[in-house]
């Protein structure tokens, strides 16, 4: 079991809690169009030679440890990227929703899509919303991201959360493959992305609800660790 603590927005104010989560999952090709899925499948295929999932959604279990709101995160290789999402943390059983990053190895995804994962570190933002206040609206909240690539901030995603599968749908997947997962951090899948793979040194991300006036937010600095040794 591990700790993280989170600011909880709701209606009337913000509350600070601290969760304790057994598991960490990471949600794969969980576009809600299939067509648009399958592009996405075809496109990891052409770019960067990964195999086809054998089942969709895929649900990849990653080390707890991986978990980090640190805004200055450091990966091997110059073909790291990250991927805004909506984030399920399920406390008790309840559903809240916040903001991730599930940052991947594209040169090993190659070789082995969870490895590739598991070899990263998943920055999550520090607050959450109670997903009972905004399921009545949820297709209509935005998620966009842009890479800073040599100073220069360039749009890498643009989406809404009509583009995933609804928390619902994950969870069924979730209860009847995983099992008890009541106490969970779960990464959703993404929206697609506007002009194909990019490396930048910053990721800046948001969810944005309109209705309700308020956004997450997620930024990070990527930093390249030298594989040379010392």
């Amino acid at each position: 079991m591990s700790t993280i603590k989170f600011n909880l927005h709701k209606l009337d104010g913000v509350t600070e809690i601290t969760m304790n989560y057994d598991e960490l999952l990471v949600i794969g090709y969980a576009g809600r169009d299939m067509d648009k899925t399958m592009e996405h499948i075809k496109e990891l295929e052409e770019q960067l030679g990964v195999a086809p999932p054998k089942q969709i959604p895929t649900i990849f279990q990653c080390s707890n440890l991986l978990l980090t709101q640190d805004e200055d995160l450091q990966f091997v290789g110059n073909m790291t990227s990250g991927e805004v999402e909506y984030v399920i943390v399920l406390i008790d059983g309840k559903v809240y929703i916040g903001i991730g990053s599930d940052h991947t190895d594209r040169d090993l995804e190659s070789v082995s899509v969870l490895k590739s994962k598991q070899v990263c570190a998943k920055p999550i933002g520090l607050d959450i919303w109670d997903y009972e206040d905004v399921k009545d609206h949820w297709d209509e909240i935005k998620l966009n991201s842009i890479q800073t690539i040599d100073g220069e901030d360039v749009v890498y995603q643009e989406g809404s959360l009509a583009d995933i599968l609804v928390p619902e749908k994950i969870l069924e997947e979730l209860y009847n493959r995983v099992g008890d997962i009541k106490n969970s951090i779960i990464f959703s899948g993404t929206v697609p992305l506007a002009d194909g793979f990019k490396y930048g040194q910053y990721f800046k991300s948001e969810m944005v609800d309109h209705k309700l006036n308020r956004k997450l937010t997620l930024n990070y600095k990527i930093a390249e660790i030298s594989e040379e040794e010392r």
